[in-house]
């Protein structure tokens, strides 16, 4: 038996939900800070950091796998 008086569900898109990142800016006192979070808005999250631009690429991958995000 059908029940009738349940509402209709919609699938939510893929583009729905919101892209979650890890990205870099450069520190003023030199070396970067690793962020993760949503771009352009003010949710975001210190993961990390990093002194030079070898490091950067390294904590950059530890920082993906921290926060569950496919590596690319």
């Amino acid at each position: 038996m059908i029940n009738t008086n349940s509402p209709r569900r919609q699938r939510r898109r893929v583009t729905d939900q919101p892209k979650h990142s890890v990205w870099a800016e450069v520190n003023k006192k030199g070396g970067y800070i690793i962020y993760c979070g949503i771009r352009g808005t003010d949710a975001k999250t210190i993961v990390g950091g990093a002194t030079s631009r070898d490091t950067l690429d390294y904590n950059m991958r530890k920082a993906k796998h921290k926060m569950g995000l496919k590596l690319s």
